[in-house]
């Protein structure tokens, strides 16, 4: 069963005075896909349960400048500070996949064939990696680099990857 909504982003703090917001996305979520998207805010903000528009969105040094409608002072964003940003399933892209879309799927390699399940993703100033358990190598480190991840399915819930020497301890036979 999918969830009807997912988390898209953080609100962390209030940026200037017209209230705007300085935020993270989650997973490695695309900004554009937040693009006017309609968010809810968990938990909800004093004014209560409400839908906000992203009327606005570009680059903060590692964080995000987002606006809001109806947010126009910085008493009003300083309300959202530590806030969830919720929005529709449905209104994020199919070909969307985020860090929490890969955990639980199977992992290939083209050589070795089957790795085991993406347990967990973790995040690192360079890049993701993949924690990989349950299979015959035991947890395994993977970079989500593209020069080892061929491609993601999420249709079969599968990541194919061409391993780097050295990443398994293999038997030299």
């Amino acid at each position: 069963m999918t969830t009807p909504y997912r988390r898209v982003g953080r609100v962390l703090k209030p940026h200037g005075t017209h209230g705007e917001v300085s935020a993270v996305t989650v997973g490695g979520l695309p900004i554009s896909v937040l693009e006017n998207l309609r968010v809810w805010m968990v938990p909800p903000p004093p004014s209560g349960v409400r839908e906000f528009r992203v009327s606005a969105v570009r680059p903060g040094g590692k964080r995000l400048i987002l606006g809001f409608d109806d947010v126009s002072s910085a008493e009003q964003a300083g309300s959202l500070a530590g806030r969830w940003l919720l929005a529709r399933a449905a209104d994020i892209p199919e070909d969307v996949i985020v860090r929490e879309d890969l955990i639980g799927m199977k992992v290939h390699d083209h050589v070795r064939g089957p790795l085991g399940l993406v347990t967990d993703v973790i995040v690192t100033g360079a890049n993701d990696v993949l924690v990989v358990d349950e299979g015959a190598f035991g947890q395994i480190l993977i970079p989500d680099i593209p020069d080892v991840v061929d491609s993601v399915n999420a249709e079969t819930a599968t990541i194919l990857v061409r391993l780097l020497d050295g990443l398994i301890e293999e038997d030299e036979g």
